[in-house]
């Protein structure tokens, strides 16, 4: 058999034997059957768009707009597009390369001897052309666990992007809702004034009656003042949240758009039906850092197989011909194929280090994915026993509410009827009107302990919101 026959049948033998070097991704903490705090339901909520459940069209278009033109989303998108684009040069190293090379020279000259008399050079012209390919067989798989650690890293870009849509929806949810919150405690305290304000145009008439001592109307005056005292924070708070919602919308502080009057706060109902498996399925964190291990697991394969020998195929074909003035032009067609092997002899342990510290890398990704779970069964179970206790707590504070509205009312009919003073009736009010911010401020911690919820559970996505494409700002989205 000829050296060309022997070549062409390593070649093929090298092409059909893969023996690869592969790494099982090790098994994940196994989830409870169920939360604590979670009721029970024949089917879980639809959170794809939890937001729109508020049935606040102002919410909802403060929230899509965000998803289109954030710039944290835009981020978290081009990451997903140079993954993307890494896995792809991941998997091309998997192939061989081909390459073509041509080149042309002619040559000319009028040279002389050392006498000095002249010496005509013949004129030389040449070309040549050909192609050339090389390839790394991935005998034990190196490449491939590379290709496949560039994918699971791609993997967990994607859901990086996802976690960003939730993030960014419950940012402006919660900026909404506590601006939405002031404001209610804004008119609140407003109503306060007024009846402040009466109280002491009744104890002016006293005083200038008789009635009354400088005392009393002090007194009034230190509660007006610090009632008023107030309200420039709340103002000022507001101002704060419609400026960071303009922010998330990918609007300029500046142009931020204030919100218009707040309507009846109606917090949706608990999510009911959850279980710890489809809420680990569904949380993007989880996915990413699951997605890590595997990236991990496959770049611990990789190391492995750096161990054992690597083997090369080349291919070069030629196609030339040259002329020389005065003697018969030389053309033809040539061409090699060699097969080639890298054998680590010694390298100092370097190879191996490089195993043991991939090795490490892989229990580490395998801890902080236990710890993405255990984290995310804690967060839905405290999420749900916040929203109970707000709930319980605003029961309670309406039934007091509905108690000092009763007793405003009666204090004011005794009034009428000559049973009670003014002041009586004043004073009722505003302990009416007190615990009214009371509940107010209770239903604003229910509804941010709900976007809470919402976040835990993994809520604000859908397998078809893959899109990578930067989004456009739109600065005038609310006008």
């Amino acid at each position: 058999m000829t050296l060309r026959a022997c070549a062409l049948c390593l070649v093929a033998a090298l092409a059909g034997c893969t023996s690869l070097v592969k790494v099982d991704v090790p098994p994940q903490r196994e989830a409870p059957a169920a939360f604590s705090q979670v009721p029970s339901a024949h089917a879980a909520a639809d959170l794809t768009n939890w937001w729109r459940t508020w049935q606040d069209p102002e919410l909802t278009g403060y929230v899509e707009a965000a998803l289109r033109s954030n710039d944290d989303l835009r981020t978290a998108q081009a990451r997903v597009r140079e993954a993307r684009a890494i896995a792809s040069m991941a998997d091309a190293v998997r192939y061989p390369s081909l390459s073509a090379q041509a080149g042309a020279a002619h040559g000319f000259g009028n040279l002389r001897d050392p006498s000095g008399a002249p010496d005509d050079s013949p004129d030389l012209d040449a070309w040549a052309g050909g192609v050339s390919a090389t390839w790394e067989v991935d005998v034990f798989g190196r490449h491939a666990s590379d290709a496949e650690a560039a994918s699971a890293m791609a993997d967990a870009a994607q859901e990086q992007l996802r976690g960003a849509h939730i993030a960014v929806a419950g940012e402006v949810a919660q900026n909404y809702l506590s601006a939405r919150g002031l404001q209610r405690r804004l008119a609140v305290l407003d109503r306060t004034l007024d009846t402040l304000r009466a109280l002491r145009n009744y104890a002016d008439a006293r005083f200038a009656a008789g009635q009354a001592t400088r005392y009393d109307l002090g007194r009034v005056d230190d509660q007006i003042a610090r009632t008023e005292a107030q309200r420039p924070l709340l103002v000022s708070e507001i101002a704060v949240r419609e400026r960071r919602l303009a922010v998330l919308t990918g609007r300029a502080a500046q142009d931020a758009t204030p919100l218009g009057a707040p309507g009846t706060l109606e917090v949706p109902p608990v999510p009911a039906g959850e279980v710890p498996s489809s809420v680990l399925e569904r949380r993007p964190d989880v996915r990413a850092s699951a997605a890590l291990v595997r990236a991990q697991a496959a770049r611990l394969g990789s190391a492995k197989a750096d161990l054992f020998p690597r083997f090369y195929l080349t291919f070069i074909g030629l196609d030339g011909h040259v002329h020389l003035d005065g003697l018969p032009g030389l053309s033809g067609t040539g061409g090699l194929i060699g097969v080639g092997a890298d054998l680590p002899i010694f390298n100092a342990g370097r190879l191996r280090a490089n195993v043991a510290a991939n090795d490490a890398r892989l229990q580490a990704a395998l801890a902080q994915h236990d710890k993405a779970l255990l984290q995310t069964l804690e967060e839905v179970d405290n999420a749900y026993g916040l929203r109970h206790g707000f709930d319980a707590r605003s029961a309670r504070l309406e039934a007091s509410l509905d108690v000092a509205r009763r007793n405003a009312r009666s204090a004011r009919q005794l009034y009428e009827g000559g049973q009670r003073t003014l002041e009586d009736a004043l004073n009722a009010r505003i302990d009416a009107l007190q615990r009214e911010d009371e509940l107010a401020l209770a239903q604003t911690d229910a509804a941010l302990a709900t976007v809470k919820l919402y976040l835990a559970l993994g809520g604000g996505w859908a397998e078809g919101d893959d899109a990578t494409a930067a989004p456009t700002a739109d600065a005038n989205v609310f006008d």
